[in-house]
């Protein structure tokens, strides 16, 4: 390729060199004109005179040069246009690759969102095969009692049975004890079997009521034992002497008690608490929320989010303050044990919102920390926030100085001004900055929540918890 623009380069060079000096080049190939008549006869006598000698002198004039061609400026101007074709060239390869990479990253992200997808749909179906099951089982136990029904009164008397209860359920009056007999049923066994049958079923369900509130009441009673118990271990009373004579373990906790794992262990306890993950592990201190872990924590602009990848792995800020714990321990905290996500956020007015989201888990740093479990909504909570965090699932997270969202040609972070689980690019930026609550012109580079004001609405208070997945809660249970 360099040889043949150096060719043309010495053509055009010469073309232009001929041209300034005012030579002819002749061009191969073309026909040569025929040869002009031969002048007349008086032309031929006056160029011969004019060959005569002449008794007048030509003064010499001054000597005229052709003009000269700058061969060295011409090859400077043609190499720089060369270097400017290969910087172009090699601008454009350089884009080319950076586009196939963010390609290969969408491709992976949608196949992790595929997958994400089908767990959560293979979910759904087992749930609603079980509704079937228990659907088609009520249904068999109603046909059974139907026809046990049948057997005893007859059809005639279920039908008059049915209109009775149908007439009683669209009373007002739920008092079952001041019942009056209908007048026109005479007395005997057709009358007292409807009447019992009304009787056994206000004794179930009041007997099922009852028996739900002393689970509470059971359930409340245990817990607060188990605090009272941990209280009374962490005093250092159970052994009949004070904790600090008791002989530290190799990790700063009394011989024979190791640290907990989490919050939920020791609720109520303290506010900071030291807990140990694994016995092989080094411990560290959370802040706790009864039995919530808080892994992030904004009510002020005193701590800056728009940090680079090392102070999100490993975490920053003031656990008395705003903060959030690092990647590398919410990795730990969501591998070491199933958890569940709860997010507070709380709007200008001082009113909170709940979003929860159970199971929930992080990936490692050499998978780039992705959302890899993102479990149910749980719509339950009231007041709800709304679902704006589905859209991350799958994504992995991206900083000011390490880009790996989904989005080809731009930034996330950069365009939000903080870090996340961006998505091409977000539907929440709750690492963004700290506005004034509520400002109108926040923007997409404020803390937003797409289904709690939007984007242009900053919230006032953020808060991060996570906690274990009980023996009884509802995604278990499900």
């Amino acid at each position: 390729m360099m040889p043949k623009l150096g060719a043309l380069a010495l053509v055009f060079m010469a073309a232009i060199c001929g041209f300034a000096t005012g030579s002819v080049v002749e061009v191969p190939g073309v026909t040569q004109a025929p040869p002009p008549p031969p002048p007349p006869r008086y032309a031929q006598i006056n160029q011969t005179r004019s060959r005569r000698p002449s008794n007048f002198r030509v003064l010499p004039g001054p000597p005229t040069f052709p003009p000269s061609c700058d061969f060295k400026e011409l090859m400077a101007n043609l190499q720089d246009r060369v270097s400017v074709l290969v910087t172009l060239d090699q601008d454009q390869r350089h884009r080319l690759e950076v586009i196939d990479k963010k390609l290969d990253q969408l491709v992976e992200s949608s196949a992790a969102r595929m997958e994400s997808m089908k767990a959560q749909q293979l979910d759904f179906q087992q749930r609603l095969d079980s509704f079937e099951h228990i659907q088609r089982l009520s249904r068999s136990t109603l046909d059974e009692l139907k026809g046990e029904t049948d057997q005893v009164f007859g059809p005639r008397r279920v039908r008059q049975l049915k209109h009775k209860l149908n007439n009683r359920h669209k009373m007002k009056d739920l008092s079952r004890n001041t019942r009056d007999v209908p007048q026109d049923q005479a007395t005997g066994s057709e009358v007292s079997v409807p009447n019992r049958l009304d009787a056994l079923a206000t004794l179930l369900v009041s007997t099922n009521v009852k028996i739900r509130a002393l689970q509470i009441e059971v359930g409340n009673l245990t817990r607060t034992l188990r605090r009272q118990s941990h209280l009374i271990r962490s005093k250092g009373f159970e052994s009949g002497r004070p904790d600090f004579f008791q002989t530290p373990g190799p990790h700063g906790s009394p011989a024979g008690r190791p640290l907990p794992t989490s919050c939920a262990e020791e609720p109520l306890i303290s506010q900071f608490l030291r807990i140990q993950l694994k016995p092989q592990w080094e411990p560290f201190y959370v802040q706790c929320a009864e039995e919530w872990t808080v892994v992030l924590s904004r009510s002020s602009d005193d701590v800056s989010f728009e940090r680079g990848w090392l102070d999100y792995r490993d975490g920053f800020g003031n656990l008395a303050g705003d903060f959030f714990i690092g990647l590398n321990k919410l990795h730990a905290l969501t591998s070491s044990s199933l958890q569940e996500l709860r997010i507070v956020l709380e709007d200008s007015s001082g009113t909170e919102f709940y979003a929860g989201y159970a199971p929930f888990a992080i990936g490692s740093e050499p998978e780039l920390f992705p959302l890899s479990l993102l479990g149910r909504f749980q719509d339950d909570l009231q007041p709800n926030a709304g679902d704006s965090l589905f859209y991350h699932a799958g994504a992995k997270f991206s900083t000011l100085d390490q880009d790996n969202d989904n989005c080809v040609d731009c930034s996330c972070a950069t365009k939000h001004k903080g870090a996340g689980w961006f998505n091409n690019c977000a539907t929440t930026n709750l690492f963004g900055r700290y506005l004034a609550p509520n400002e109108k012109d926040a923007g997409e580079t404020g803390m937003w929540w797409e289904t709690l004001g939007g984007r242009n609405s900053s919230l006032k208070k953020v808060r991060w918890m996570i906690k274990p997945v009980g023996e009884g809660s509802d995604f278990l249970r499900r």
